[in-house]
């Protein structure tokens, strides 16, 4: 098990990953350095105390109060978008890896905060745990003061994105998931994959023709938790001899340009998959 501390500067835009490994980078020029605004909760921020990334408890008395904690397995997309959600809207917090292939969430400690033995769980300062990796997004987007883009109050838009959330948990993560598992080495099951790659004609239609049919982003101009909870497991498909359409790999391309830490979520994953490739 493995624990990261987030307390750093907001990333500079500018930052760039194309979704798909054989798109090129464009060449951008260096950005300008952050300056911390006046009011700015990271102002003083200072360098990571040594041995940080190695220790097996955060330190009180460098933050001077508990940090949510969030269990990942950071090949799993599923952890990636409440991972990405921390991260773009400022939230201090402490990232725990688990390693589920060594069977680290089904220990005794592990299942009683998740009887399912799956990632990612959350637990908040006060001992909640939340885990389901949508409804974390909508917990943090509750309880944590986020950009009102994320998880807007508005009724329509509320609405909208709740129902592209349960179209991808009912629709889209089932029929990706018979087409790429295989590819991943997550399921032996090969006789699903043409009903998969089939299921995904339409469904990735759905996605572009209505979702994304008037906005560049689920919920308007800007990304919002819907986005992270679809866009990120579509990333599976660049391990894989799907033909990923124009308009999606378009959509993964502006959210990933839009979103300062992309990078730094989807690098273990797309290690992962540039591996299983070779």
């Amino acid at each position: 098990m493995y624990r990261e501390y987030y307390r750093a500067p907001p990333s500079v835009p500018g930052s760039y990953y194309s979704p798909y490994p054989a798109a090129p980078l464009p060449v951008t020029s260096a950005p300008a350095p952050y300056e911390y605004p006046q009011n700015d909760i990271y102002a003083g921020y200072e360098a990571q105390p040594e041995g940080w990334g190695e220790r097996d408890a955060y330190s009180q008395q460098y933050y001077g109060q508990p940090l949510p904690k969030l269990y990942v397995y950071k090949v799993s997309t599923n952890c990636l978008g409440p991972w990405l959600l921390l991260k773009e809207a400022g939230i201090p917090f402490e990232l725990i890896e688990v390693d589920t292939t060594r069977g680290e969430t089904h220990t005794p400690e592990f299942l009683s905060m998740n009887p399912m033995g799956k990632v990612p769980v959350y637990v908040e300062t006060d001992g909640s745990v939340i885990w389901e990796s949508n409804t974390i997004m909508r917990y943090i987007c509750l309880k944590h003061r986020v950009p009102e883009h994320f998880y807007p109050h508005d009724v329509n838009l509320r609405g909208r994105i709740e129902m592209a959330l349960d179209w991808r948990q009912t629709v889209l993560y089932p029929n990706l998931s018979k087409m790429t598992y295989p590819y991943l080495g997550f399921s032996k099951d090969r006789t699903k994959i043409a009903e998969g790659k089939a299921a995904l004609d339409k469904d990735l239609k759905v996605l572009t023709d209505f979702f994304l049919r008037e906005t560049p982003f689920i919920g308007g101009m800007l990304p919002c938790i819907a986005d992270y909870s679809i866009a990120l497991p579509l990333l599976y498909l660049y391990a894989t001899d799907y033909r990923t359409p124009n308009k999606v790999r378009d959509y993964l391309e502006h959210l990933a340009s839009k979103t300062p830490n992309w990078n730094e979520v989807t690098e273990a994953l797309k290690n992962f998959m540039a591996s299983i490739s070779k």
